[in-house]
């Protein structure tokens, strides 16, 4: 990948990379932990899948957030200090927003979350939702059709009205 390639990649994808982070983090942590992603970005450029960028930012972004997490939990120990952080809403968060959506959303587990919050938050199809998880393309197709399908049983379940929009 050229440095021309990589400035293209960088101007079209920063804005859906600091959607992704504004979610996940506190609003002041954003433009770092992008400064720190693109860097990580530039230098394995050889090895991020063409066509795939955004979802190899994605999974990259991830790790990025595992691990200033673990990091801030380890200062948090370190001082003491029991205040979370302020931070902008998480996908789990905004899916809360709306009680029947809410009761039937913290019923699904972990895995099933992340995969409905990338595909309806972030807009990935089963493809890049693969390269995001790591797992094979038929596998997350798999996993996110029964993902859907579960949170439609919940969501009628709580007698909430259905769109098609799962389907």
């Amino acid at each position: 990948m050229t440095p021309e390639q990589f400035n293209t990649i960088y101007r079209s994808q920063l804005g859906e990379i600091s959607r992704f982070l504004a979610r996940r983090v506190a609003p002041h942590e954003v433009e770092d932990l992008a400064a720190d992603l693109f860097e990580i970005a530039w230098s394995k450029r050889a090895s991020i899948p063409q066509g795939l960028e955004l979802p190899w930012l994605y999974k990259t972004a991830r790790y990025l957030i595992a691990n200033h997490r673990r990091k801030a939990q380890n200062r948090s120990r370190i001082f003491n200090m029991l205040a979370a952080p302020e931070a902008a809403p998480s996908a789990e968060s905004i899916a809360l927003a709306d009680m029947g959506l809410g009761s039937a959303w913290e019923k699904l587990s972990v895995g099933d979350q992340e995969l409905m919050a990338l595909w309806a938050l972030e807009g990935l199809d089963a493809k890049e939702i693969a390269v995001v998880m790591e797992i094979s393309a038929n596998a997350s197709a798999i996993r996110l059709s029964r993902a859907k399908e579960k949170l439609k049983n919940l969501l009628a379940e709580e007698n909430f009205e259905t769109e098609k929009t799962l389907s």
